[in-house]
């Protein structure tokens, strides 16, 4: 599972960390930089999959698979290369994996590094791969890998438009020890970032007939009556499902079924009731609220174990009244199923929702006041965090403008920044 991300020189992050929990909600004023943060989300999800680099970050033409602003919006005003590194924390390893990407005058690889540690083990992270510097005029790139046996360690040339872990399989000696261990770490890193979900529900899109076979849910949550059809085939996964929604619109929903057409396609349908009557409902009548809610209840019931799933403004077209129902699921269905949850929000409701184990996975991002980047500080480690705990609930808190971050030296010694306004923004 993640356990932290790094950015350096990546949009309006000069460099910084930002610890990850089970449920991790980020807050922040406007332009913060929490929109950035999922953006390096989204590159670090695409690069363990075999994507060239300059698709993953401007996308494919006729498709929306970039990031905002691309290649050239993705260095910080003063670079012509970022970077993006993040740590996972298995239960055989702790890994390291670290990537720096230049833009200019092309998009290439100019360096990527793979460090394991065991846990519990007294020894520095070690080795599994690093990049060499590269030859500028030079399309390929030299990686050195740790053989576990003494000597220097052996080289392999990778091409530089793709991550190294990308690029992993067949590439290392089959019959060697080492080629073995690192095919096991590739395995568990490409699965956790192949498993970064950033779901972008879009209402409008999922009112109308999909084909049974799109059962795998789309960021867009566009064929999400496929997703449901094929979740409700397991009687526990229904039942799931409607213990989380029936009591999420205004009128209760009882039972939700499939309507097939004769060529594959399908829609939901759901009963609803109000007092001593029913009626049947389709997604054309669902409110924009209830589609949203339904998609993200598809992924934490869908999605295998080990996924995270990113929802961007995670309460959009939610009543503050269905805040408590909303964090309710993240963190029940998120343990239960073994996923991991990072949302951002600008609803002081939701957060007036959150219970004391939610706590730890609050994030502020913020500006720094002199150097105007961006960063992260836990909500646990803001210099006057008793206090404001003792002023009530954290919705409450952010929205009286009581929390105020100036330049000072936090506890982990260092800086710490001002909570513009005081108030939830975009």
């Amino acid at each position: 599972m993640l356990s932290r991300l790094r950015f350096k020189k990546f949009k309006s992050f000069a460099e910084t960390t930002m610890f990850v929990e089970p449920i991790t909600i980020m807050i922040g004023a406007n332009a913060s930089g929490k929109s950035n943060a999922i953006d390096g989300l989204q590159i670090l999800s695409g690069l363990a999959t075999n994507r060239d680099l300059i698709d993953i970050l401007d996308g494919i033409r006729g498709q929306e698979t970039g990031i905002r602003g691309g290649s050239r919006g993705a260095p910080r005003y003063d670079s012509a290369s970022f970077e993006l590194g993040c740590t996972l924390d298995c239960e055989e390893y702790s890994l390291d994996y670290d990537i720096k990407i230049g833009v200019k005058p092309r998009v290439w690889l100019l360096s990527e590094s793979l460090y394991k540690k065991v846990p519990g083990a007294k020894q520095k992270k070690q080795l599994v791969y690093r990049t060499s510097s590269p030859d500028e005029k030079s399309g390929d790139i030299q990686v050195m890998y740790h053989t576990n046996q003494r000597g220097r360690n052996p080289q392999v040339s990778f091409l530089r438009n793709y991550s190294i872990l990308s690029q992993i399989p067949g590439r290392f000696p089959a019959d060697s020890d080492a080629a073995l261990e690192v095919r096991k770490i590739f395995d568990l890193v490409t699965s956790v970032l192949r498993g970064i979900l950033i779901l972008n529900p879009v209402p409008h899109l999922m009112r109308d007939y999909v084909h049974r076979s799109r059962s795998k849910i789309v960021p867009t949550a566009e064929n999400l009556s496929a997703v449901i059809a094929d979740l409700l085939k397991n009687h526990n996964n229904k039942q799931l499902l409607l213990e989380y929604l029936q009591d999420f619109p205004e009128q209760q929903i009882v039972d939700v079924m499939v309507l097939d057409t004769p060529t594959g396609d399908v829609m939901l349908s759901f009963i609803e009731q109000f007092g001593r009557y029913t009626k049947p409902v389709d997604n054309r009548g669902m409110s924009d609220g209830t589609l949203r809610y339904l998609s993200i209840l598809a992924a934490l019931v869908g999605e295998k174990p080990g996924t995270t799933v990113v929802v961007e403004e995670v309460d959009n077209g939610l009543h503050p009244s269905r805040a408590k129902k909303l964090i309710s699921a993240l963190r029940e269905l998120g343990r239960k199923r073994g996923i991991d949850v990072i949302v951002t929000t600008h609803n002081p409701a939701l957060l007036n929702a959150l219970e004391a184990e939610d706590v730890p996975g609050v994030v502020v991002c913020y500006r720094d006041v002199d150097e105007g980047d961006s960063r992260f500080i836990s909500w646990m480690d803001l210099p006057n965090y008793p206090e404001l705990m003792a002023r009530g609930r954290i919705g409450d808190i952010v929205t009286q403008g009581l929390v105020n971050l100036q330049s000072t030296a936090a506890k982990n010694k260092e800086d710490l920044m001002r909570w513009a306004e005081g108030r939830l923004g975009d």
